[in-house]
């Protein structure tokens, strides 16, 4: 199991779920536009796991955190909406698969509390995914 791969698959997905919307990805040039709506997301692998003994069987879990940047002053209803776009498309019993890899959305994504960050406003949405290898 590639960590690559599975990188891939979600950021394949989320590009595929975000017309209208810039993506920042991790360790890419982007320069955000002012005034203008983006995301960024970011891979937050966790520890793997054994369910099981032997056989190189092994789980890995982790989350796509997708950070939703609007200007400020705006009011939240295009952010939110935006939010809930990411969580109905990332819902649970979402799977991705290639190469005999398949990510699955296990639980439901979150959407956090909107801050101000600088001149953005901001709510992250956050993708648990869990992958079985083996």
């Amino acid at each position: 199991m590639s960590l690559v791969t599975v990188r891939k698959l979600l950021e394949v997905y989320l590009n595929t779920n975000s017309a209208g919307i810039s993506t920042a990805f991790e360790n890419a040039q982007f320069t955000p536009v002012r005034g203008t709506a983006w995301q960024a997301c970011t891979l937050l692998p966790a520890r793997a796991e054994n369910p099981t003994l032997g056989a190189g069987r092994y789980r890995q879990s982790g989350v796509l955190d997708i950070a939703l940047y609007y200007p400020t002053k705006a009011g939240t209803a295009t952010a939110l909406g935006r939010a809930e776009t990411l969580r109905a498309a990332f819902a649970c019993g979402t799977t991705l698969t290639e190469n005999q890899i398949t990510v699955r959305m296990l639980k439901t994504p979150s959407i956090s509390p909107g801050r101000p960050e600088g001149e953005w406003y901001v709510i992250t949405v956050s993708v648990p995914f869990v992958v079985d290898v083996g």
